[in-house]
């Protein structure tokens, strides 16, 4: 290689040229002087030096002193002299006739479509480069030329700076010079710019590679370790490149340069480049040897060394929904009004959205997701933004969250649900720039992932439907509820379930974590909107709405149990299912016990709360049996005819309690239509579930419920039906509802002496109709000793209740009953009057036990009996209920009275004698009473009369404590004329016990003895 070196400088004042030429391999001889080679067998070079051509200056924003500026280094254009000739004339001429000489450029500083060449390497000594802009190395092709003046250029008396244009030879024009052509950043070395600049470190190096770097890919390491560098390793690394959808080679591409104008104050660019590299994902595809490039655009316009306008592009991603999009920074001169006529650099940046819509029921995504899919209810999300506004500032080489004057940027989305319908929201977004390694992406899932972001992840729906699980034709709208919120989680693509995403694409994706909805059915039922908040199922995920794992179809699960506390006066006291909620079903609605559900069981325990005839708890009547889900779906279905037709049916069952929500169309009209509207809204609770016999553990042989067929005496086993209707009309008008219950062919036994059967018993509640209790074929036997009592039993009508004459409803529950009179009856000396017979029955709404009342007469109405001169009467009063006995209580009375009339004188004798027995509770009372006395009148003037009564009475308070009692009196009374007076001679004594009397303490409270004791002050 040449080792001589010249150096001149030269200098001209009028238009500021500043040159230094290095000649290299040549020396000055002769007069006039002349450049002469000094080795004629080696070329003869001329190298032309420029002061620096760029000064990168600090932003205004952030940077904290903005005319910070860093000068760039000196750059050089390298010519070789023609080979054919040994000297030259030593003229400034000479030394700038560069289009007569061929450029001396780097190994990559190859012309636009070259497709082989070396890697980055710093340019030798004795290479163009041309430092523009400051730590990037920029040269021109072998097609490019510079075209300058030799001399001094004046215009009106005033010299034109002289400079140095890059172009190319126009084909077109006989050769004639064409400003602009092709250059290559061919390469950019690691400088520390300590301030804000127009572009990065990263950003320089990467737009080297992108434009010059033609060793890319290489071959990967681990290809090599196991197969080597033949030909059979190149074979398989290319079969891995075809497998990735990436190129074999890729073929950098030239920058685009309008103008480059170089001058001794700095240099004139506008430069353009645009690169398709592959989107490299780490972790997907970065082991088949190609590295991670972002930056995609490069727009550079210089004017004197200085930055006018810089724009760069760089790929990125939305998390968690992976929209791919660009980060743009735009670094532009601007005036600052408040720096008078100074103009700073200041940089913005915006978001552009390069892919709108992403459909996530594409196989590719769906088969990456850890459950298929099933975790995403929005299965495509369109982005409707172009683009963000000015963002706040951030890094574009981490993970942020765009901001707009300090508040998060929300980007506008239509998503569609598993059915099509539309959700419009917006939501802010985490940008993700592509991240140089694969552990990256789980330290940006699990940061977006963090409590800390839970607001930002938590997106109001504002109460649209959205279908959360897939549905079929036939369950269209059972997994669609109004949702007020949602809770978006990113989840991590790893293993091997990275391979099967479309490539590329980011290693995340978008998935619904837990949602806060309304569940209509629930909300109608209990007459008030109850929002709760649900999550996934897990079996949903896993498999779905697979039979052989998940019979019920559950889909989602609530965060904490929802009671359902079913209103008992909309069930008229007959069966008060309370339960709670705690997940959701696809064709079952809201239920209970997910588990058991799922494996196709039904777990009574669910009804602990619930009550049944106001005192038995449900769950102990439900037997625990399988379901048909089919049978259970199909019954979801049937209109309300066809229910109630089914209903009817004694083998019909369903076994779990269907709460259901759907459209109504009018008749006639195809539902499957989009277009289609619903007018009304339909929400049911229906169930027929088994059930078997019961009695109280703690009064077990006194009551027994009973179920089966050969007990009742009936046709078939007792049923018991519970069908709740409720439809709210779209267009506003009233909602209407019914609500019918029903037990049939059943039994309740008490003490094994009296069976009360029911072939029905009732209960009908309609919107604008008063409640209608109806008890059908009600029958009641006399068991044992009390056999004798089935006579009276037979006057009792077996349809008393089924309309019955009075029916009394309160907030506590409701009372219906009948009384039937029996005429008198006299035969000679026999009167037998005021006898009649009645029945009620309650139904409670409180947890109170249902009841039936039978009674002979009332207390305050007896029946009497006479015969001659003797006479009496009494009652007889029976209550029970699924407790016991609730009252029972009797009284007769029986004498005789004799009376005497003489005219003159009259008077009369009388003897009665009774007993009475009540019993309430634990309290029941005993009495036994005999009262005599007589009478005498004179004239009607003078008259005597004297009672005598006597009585026992034994009363029980409570378990262990007790009263006996003995009461007597004589009462005698004297009239005389119109003054009359009597006296009363009365004696009490106790026989026995006073364990039942009230103590001195609890009679006297403390100020009340304080009071006496003062008034013994």
């Amino acid at each position: 290689m040449p080792t001589e070196h010249l150096m001149l400088r030269a200098l001209r004042k009028e238009d500021f040229l500043n040159l230094t030429f290095e000649l290299v391999n040549l020396h000055t001889e002769g007069t006039p002087l002349h450049i002469v080679k000094t080795d004629t067998n080696q070329p003869a070079l001329l190298i032309v030096h420029f002061p620096p051509q760029h000064i990168v200056e600090a932003l205004s924003y952030p940077s904290e002193h903005p005319f910070q500026a860093m000068l760039a280094g000196p750059s050089r254009i390298v010519f070789k002299l023609p080979d054919d000739q040994d000297r030259w004339p030593l003229t400034l001429k000479t030394l700038l006739n560069w289009q007569a000489y061929s450029p001396v450029l780097a190994g990559n500083a190859l012309p636009a479509g070259a497709t082989t060449g070396p890697g980055l390497n710093p340019p030798g000594p004795e290479d163009t480069a041309l430092e523009i802009p400051t730590g990037m190395y920029l040269s021109p092709d072998e097609a490019g030329i510079w075209s300058h003046a030799f001399s001094r250029a004046a215009h009106n008396g005033r010299f034109e700076l002289w400079h140095t244009r890059l172009g190319e030879r126009n084909p077109a024009s006989d050769g004639a010079f064409r400003e602009g052509g092709n250059t290559r950043v061919i390469w950019a070395p690691d400088l520390n710019i300590p301030f804000p600049s127009s572009l990065t470190q990263k950003e320089r190096k990467e737009i080297a590679y992108l434009s010059a770097d033609f060793s890319i890919p290489s071959l990967p390491l681990w290809i090599f370790q196991r197969y080597g560098d033949g030909e059979y390793a190149h074979h398989v690394w290319r079969t891995y490149l075809t497998e990735y959808g990436l190129p074999h080679k890729y073929i950098p591409q030239p920058v685009h340069t309008h103008r480059l104008m170089l001058s001794s104050f700095g240099a004139w660019a506008k430069l353009e480049g645009a690169w398709e590299y592959p989107t490299i994902i780490a972790g997907q595809n970065d082991h088949v040897g190609y590295s991670t490039i972002g930056l995609e655009q490069w727009q550079h316009i210089v004017a004197q060394g200085r930055d006018q306008y810089v724009k760069t592009v760089k790929k990125a991603y939305l998390c968690d929904t992976g929209h791919r999009v660009s980060i743009t920074t735009i670094t532009e001169r601007t005036f600052d009004g408040s720096l008078g006529v100074t103009a700073l650099l200041e940089q913005y940046q915006y978001i552009e959205i390069l892919e709108p819509v992403k459909d996530y029921s594409n196989s590719a995504l769906a088969s990456a997701y850890n459950y298929g899919g099933r975790e995403m209810p929005f299965r495509r999300i369109h982005i409707t933004n172009p683009s963000t506004p000015q963002l706040d500032e951030f890094s574009v080489s981490t993970p942020f969250w765009p901001k707009q004057n300090g508040e998060h940027f929300h980007f506008q989305m239509v998503a569609e649900d598993w059915e099509g319908n539309i959700v419009n929201f917006e939501r802010p977004l985490l940008c993700v720039p592509l991240p140089d390694g694969q552990a990256d992406w789980n330290n940006i899932v699990q940061d977006y992932n963090a409590d800390k972001n839970r607001e930002l992840r938590t997106v109001s729906i504002q109460a649209q439907s959205v279908a959360l699980a897939e549905t079929t034709k036939n369950s269209r709208g059972k997994t669609t509820l109004k949702t007020d919120r949602v809770v978006f989680e990113a989840q991590l693509v790893k293993g091997n379930a990275s391979d099967q995403l479309p490539k590329p694409h980011p290693l995340f994706l978008p998935t619904v974590k837990e949602a806060k909805v309304n569940l209509p059915a629930v909300d109608r039922l209990l007459g008030r909107p109850m929002p709760v908040d649900i999550s996934f199922d897990e079996g949903y995920l896993a498999g779905g709405f697979e039979r052989a794992m998940n019979k019920g179809e559950v889909f989602a699960k609530l965060s904490r149990k929802v009671e359902l506390p079913f209103p008992a006066e909309k069930a008229g006291g007959l069966v008060k299912p309370d339960t709670s909620i705690q997940a959701l079903s696809r064709s079952l609605g809201p239920v209970a016990d997910p588990e058991s559900i799922k494996t196709g069981k039904f777990d009574t325990s669910i009804f602990d709360k619930a009550r049944f005839l106001g005192g038995i708890t449900l769950k102990d009547i439900l037997q625990k049996v399988d379901f048909d889900p089919d049978a259970i779906i199909e019954a979801s279905e049937y209109s309300p005819e066809k229910l109630k037709e089914k209903l009817d049916i004694p083998e019909f069952r369903i076994e779990i309690p269907i709460i259901s929500n759907r459209a109504l169309f009018p008749p006639g009209v195809d539902h499957t239509v989009p277009t289609v509207a619903p007018i009304a809204m339909e929400t049911r609770f229906v169930w027929k579930p088994c059930i078997q016999d019961y009695c109280f553990p703690e009064t077990n042989p006194f009551f027994k419920f009973l179920t089966k067929k050969q007990d009742t005496k009936f046709t078939h086993d007792a049923q018991l039906i519970v069908n709740t209707r409720l439809v709210f009309p779209t267009d506003g008008t009233a909602s209407s509802y019914e609500f019918n219950g029903c037990l049939k062919d059943f039994a309740m036994n008490f003490v094994g002496a009296l069976t009360l059967r029911f072939a029905s018993l009732s209960f009908c509640a309609k919107s604008g109709k008063k409640m209608d209790v109806s008890a059908k074929g009600m029958d009641l036997i006399f068991e044992g000793d009390l056999q004798f009592v089935n006579t009276i039993r037979n006057i009792l009508p077996a349809d008393g209740f089924s309309d019955p004459p009075f029916l009394d409803v309160t907030s506590s529950g409701i009372r219906a009953g009948y009384t039937l009179g029996v005429p008198s009856l006299g035969v000679g000396i026999f009167s037998l009057q005021n006898i009649s017979l009645g029945a009620s029955l309650t139904l409670p709404f409180i947890d109170q036990p249902a009841g039936v009342r039978f009674s002979i007469s009332e207390r305050h109405n007896p029946f009497l009996v006479t015969v001659g001169v003797f006479g009496g009467g009494g009652f007889f009063t029976l209550a029970l209920n699924a407790h016991g006995i609730e009252q029972l209580e009797a009284a007769i009375e029986f004498g005789g009275n004799v009376s005497l009339n003489l005219g003159v004188a009259s008077g009369g004798i009388y003897v009665m004698a009774g007993i009475y027995f009540g019993m309430a509770g634990n309290d029941v009372k005993l009495t036994g009473y005999l009262r005599c006395g007589g009478y005498l009148s004179v004239l009607g003037l003078i008259g005597v009369s004297v009672e005598f009564y006597m009585g026992l009475t034994y009363r029980k308070k409570g378990i262990d404590s007790g009263e006996v009692w003995g009461q007597a009196s004589v009462t005698v009374g004297v009239q005389v004329a119109f003054l009359s007076k009597s006296v009363t001679l009365t004696i009490e004594r106790k026989f026995a016990g006073a364990a039942g009397d009230p103590t001195f303490d609890q009679m006297v409270g403390p100020s009340e003895w304080e009071q006496y004791c003062l008034a013994f002050a």
